[in-house]
């Protein structure tokens, strides 16, 4: 048995990676696909990675199959449709591989010729680059047409949002029926134009950059305007503890970086987050409230104060995608309200009244 969508078979998936977002897709694909005996392979050179991820993506189905979600036959199908393995053989027959791996062009490169050897032609080739254009990703992969990042977003097998970002080489055709795919699999397609970090990581390091800088300024302590953030911005979670559940400290200060000449030079990582990395590594976490605590700032004129930044400056980044034509306005209201767990930036504007959202930016600015 197959996926049939719109005239291509999916039968068997590739993930190449095995680190923190690798056995989440992976974990992704077994439920759609096991009940159709779809096979997914995972591969992986680092036997200790391939080892942790198929113990994580174990879990996470017992943890589905104690609370209901997945009956016992169905777990069970999930579990044996999914290979952890170093062969990169294990790829033969794949209609659909995507590249979890270190983001690194080179290596990614890399990985993709040794993937091209292995598929069929028409295979559709993806990266979950969180940042790198697909042009460079791709640019020495047999028939780029069939080529796109397909960026996920934490957690993986439950966040419904992957922006699909073509190169100039991809295909309409390649596009459109990914987009067919990820809908008929249960995720949410936002189709992104090409530039460094796509629409929303500069919009979600931007955030952080925002709230370090708030800290850096005075207006609060990181526990402060982490909880602020969430009544300003609508979070669930505040950006410095978004940063301690997706380990985001060091491919944030990178992205901020690049972004700084990729984009504009207002990007640039925080001294408050370099100095986190000097001081702690890469591990490094931020004081935060925990499950139930609260650390609402009492000077009301402090608090507003920390609003109206986070406001204005998450109101600049967010419409300054649209102004670059990355992405329409209604898939990137959709996109940071989903994937990020962000107020909308046409729904906090209009919530606000436009004049006070401009006054906002502008104040920012």
């Amino acid at each position: 048995m197959s996926w049939n969508i719109a005239g291509r078979e999916v039968s068997h998936v590739g993930v190449i990676g095995s680190g923190q977002i690798g056995p989440d897709i992976a974990l992704h694909f077994s439920k759609v696909l096991a009940p159709k005996g779809g096979t997914i392979a995972v591969v992986d050179v680092n036997e200790q990675a391939l080892a942790k991820g198929r113990a994580k993506l174990d879990k996470k189905i017992s943890r589905g199959e104690q609370s209901g979600a997945f009956q016992p036959e169905r777990a069970q199908a999930m579990r044996e449709a999914v290979n952890f393995t170093t062969d990169y053989d294990a790829l033969k027959g794949a209609q659909l591989v995507v590249e979890a791996a270190s983001e690194n062009v080179e290596l990614k490169g890399k990985i993709f010729q040794m993937v091209a050897d292995r598929v069929d032609a028409d295979a559709i080739l993806l990266s979950n680059s969180s940042h790198l254009e697909p042009e460079r990703i791709f640019a020495d992969t047999p028939h780029p047409g069939r080529t796109a990042v397909a960026h996920y977003f934490f957690p993986a097998e439950r966040n419904p949002v992957v922006e699909l970002v073509p190169s100039a080489a991809t295909s309409e055709a390649t596009i459109d029926w990914l987009q067919r795919f990820y809908e008929s699999i249960g995720k949410l397609p936002v189709v992104v134009q090409s530039r460094y970090g796509y629409a929303c990581d500069p919009v979600f390091e931007g955030v952080f950059a925002v709230a370090a800088r708030a800290v850096e300024a005075g207006l609060g302590t990181v526990r402060e305007v982490d909880y602020v953030a969430r009544e300003a911005l609508g979070m669930t979670v505040g950006p410095f503890t978004a940063m301690n559940l997706t380990g985001g400290n060091p491919i944030t200060a990178h992205g901020l970086a690049e972004m700084h000449t990729k984009i504009q030079p207002w990007y640039a990582p925080p001294k408050l987050l370099t100095d986190k990395l000097e001081a702690e590594g890469p591990s490094g976490r931020w004081d935060v409230c925990g499950r139930g605590e609260k650390a609402d700032v009492q000077d009301s004129s402090r608090k507003q104060a920390i609003i109206d930044t986070l406001r204005g400056g998450y109101l600049g980044l967010a419409f300054e995608i649209v102004d670059a034509g990355l992405a329409s306005i209604d898939d990137l209201e959709l996109a940071l309200r989903v994937a990020l767990d962000m107020v909308g930036p046409c729904a906090l504007s209009n919530e606000l009244g436009l004049s006070k959202a401009l006054d906002l930016v502008q104040s920012y600015a």
